[in-house]
């Protein structure tokens, strides 16, 4: 196995001009291929994740999408004139692990435009070490089946499910969350706000430890 040695800065970007804007995201150093692949998908997932307008994302670069930003709530300010309310679009991004095989990179999103609250979903991304691959979850695993049983028995003891609490739910039965980590003590498990429970409750997350679900890893 190579040694890794793939380094990442802390990039930010910071406007308040127009709208506030704060940007705090990890970038791979250099300019390798790999570099090149992680910093393009995160980019292009905090792209997703502030743009609240309807263009197609993948044309855009993080610039651009920042001017996107900026000229919709100039529109809405000539529209509503009176109105007090400056939008927020804040972004906390850290490489969560690293290993030679695999890269967990979270990325914390809030994006505000007026209303009871803002917007926040959390984003884990998961990168083969030695090509910048984004990693499904099938690169990630072997048996999706059986790792379907052991998340749902741990959900159900988290949340206790089985009790009188409904205040949880899967319209379509369980499912995996979209969003799995690494980290130092295991793998995480994780559903971003509305996914199965109300704002209120907000994100539910829990970590697996690596010898309970060890012979079904693909990567460590």
């Amino acid at each position: 196995m190579n040694e890794f040695t793939l380094e990442f800065s802390e990039n930010t970007i910071e406007k308040n001009d127009v709208i506030n804007i704060e940007l705090i995201f990890p970038k791979a150093k250099g300019s390798s291929d790999i570099a090149t692949k992680i910093n393009s998908e995160i980019e292009s997932t905090i792209i997703k994740n502030i743009a609240f307008f309807e263009e197609d994302t993948n044309t855009l670069n993080l610039e651009n999408a920042i001017f996107e930003i900026e000229k919709r709530y100039t529109s809405f300010k000539e529209d509503f004139e009176d109105s007090a309310i400056k939008w927020d679009v804040n972004i906390s991004g850290e490489v969560v692990y690293k290993s030679p095989e695999i890269i967990t990179v979270g990325l914390d999103s809030y994006t505000f435009t007026g209303g009871a609250h803002g917007n926040s979903v959390i984003t884990l991304l998961n990168f083969n070490s030695s090509t910048g691959q984004l990693l499904t979850i099938e690169d990630l695993f072997t048996d999706k089946t059986k790792l379907t049983a052991i998340v749902k028995s741990k959900l159900d003891k988290e949340i206790n499910l089985n009790s009188s609490n409904d205040s949880y739910f899967f319209s379509d039965g369980f499912k995996l969350p979209e969003n799995i980590g690494f980290s130092d003590d295991g793998v995480i498990f994780l559903y971003n706000t509305y996914e199965i429970a109300s704002y209120a409750q907000g994100v539910t997350e829990f970590t697996i430890p690596y010898e309970d679900i060890q012979d079904m890893l693909k990567v460590n």
